[in-house]
């Protein structure tokens, strides 16, 4: 009876698992320490994040210099940069709603199966809602300044529509959008001259450089994202 009661418990566990991994997004790679406080964790201790992790609503990601981590939840990805602090909000696979913030740092989403606009990203200055498909959102501590760029499809930034090759930002007291373009700076090759003659004047760009390679100029100061474009 005791190994029977045993099985029944192993396969509702192993079922468990089975149908929270399809519920939420799942880590599928990791690269350096990432730490993880899960939201129904009491202890509120901090913890080493690993692959298979499942990411839930509440729940905190920090990473650390050259660190990251990747989360996939069907056709949906979740990129976490290095150094950088993100929660997520709000998930809900049945109404296809999802609400995340990056307190600092930077994270790509390519998002695939949510409703329109009902999956959310804000900093501490902006808000993008997808209206298609790629974006990045960024957050810079010491510009107190929040970035979006759309690298594909639509997003909205603060209520203001942008397309592919164009973004938002906006700076802690300031009552505007500022609005900027990328098309010449970024191509389907990596990251020209061009963006390394504007990110001395915007450093949120060199956010762009682990996964736009450079093309006709180097630069060893970051860590390439080898799982970019492979999924």
């Amino acid at each position: 009876m005791s190994l029977k009661i045993s099985l029944t418990l192993l396969l509702f566990l192993l079922t468990s698992i089975s149908l929270s991994a399809e519920e939420f997004a799942v880590a599928t790679f990791t690269r350096g320490k990432v730490s993880f406080l899960p939201a129904s964790d009491t202890s509120k201790l901090w913890k080493t994040l690993k692959v298979n992790d499942v990411l839930k609503p509440g729940d905190r990601i920090k990473t650390g210099n050259g660190s990251k981590v990747d989360f996939l939840y069907q056709e949906t990805e979740i990129r976490i940069q290095p150094n950088t602090d993100f929660t997520l909000k709000e998930w809900n696979s049945d109404k296809k709603v999802a609400k995340a913030f990056v307190q600092n740092g930077a994270a790509w989403f390519r998002v695939n199966g949510f409703k329109k606009g009902s999956f959310e990203v804000s900093t501490p200055t902006t808000t993008a809602g997808v209206r298609g498909t790629a974006f990045g959102v960024f957050f810079e501590e010491k510009e107190k300044k929040g970035y979006t760029c759309v690298c594909e499809g639509q997003v909205n930034i603060n209520g203001i529509d942008f397309v592919k090759g164009t973004g938002g930002a906006k700076k802690e007291g300031a009552t505007e959008l500022e609005k900027n373009e990328y098309k010449e700076m970024i191509t389907k090759d990596g990251a020209t001259v061009l963006l390394n003659e504007k990110r001395k004047q915007m450093p949120m760009l060199n956010r762009c450089l682990p996964c736009h390679k450079p093309i006709g100029w180097e630069d060893k100061s970051f860590t390439p994202d080898e799982t970019y474009g492979k999924k």
